[in-house]
């Protein structure tokens, strides 16, 4: 893989101390190799949580949750900007499942590249490869390049 030469990577963010370092190792790869990073950040809420509250009570919870992701993308956009490698970026809100949109945003993307940590927050520390990480590295159509 040391050839290979990437153009449009995308690396998963959130929040999570391993996702951060995925994100460092996506600028630095990318300032590497002259390449764009399209960061994401996916903010998932279930059917279940509507019925803990009224809808504007789950829509005021999926909006902070959405900033919160955001500030992630915003600190890693600032690394990229003093690196100046091109950089974008997205919080995506789903009921559906994470690895999913991680995959399909990547499509969208046309990436060469998906970098995201082994285990995000809701992660256990015994787990050696998440659930996210094990079903993006499974289901995506391009390298995945998992960082611990």
């Amino acid at each position: 893989m040391s050839n290979e030469k990437f153009a449009n990577i995308v690396v998963a963010i959130d929040g999570s101390d391993l996702s951060k370092r995925a994100a460092d190792y996506a600028i630095s790869l990318a300032k590497e190799q002259n390449a764009k990073v399209s960061a994401v950040a996916v903010v998932k809420f279930h059917q279940t949580d509507a019925f803990r509250g009224s809808t504007a009570t789950l829509e005021k919870f999926v909006r902070k949750q959405a900033e919160i992701a955001q500030r992630w993308l915003d600190s890693a956009r600032n690394k990229a900007e003093k690196e100046n490698v091109r950089f974008e970026s997205r919080v995506i809100k789903t009921r559906t499942n994470i690895p999913e949109e991680i995959i399909k945003y990547a499509m969208d993307k046309r990436s060469d590249l998906i970098i995201m940590g082994t285990r995000g927050r809701t992660g256990f520390k015994k787990v050696l490869l998440g659930s996210v990480a094990s079903a993006v590295v499974t289901h995506a159509g391009c390298p995945v390049m998992v960082i611990r």
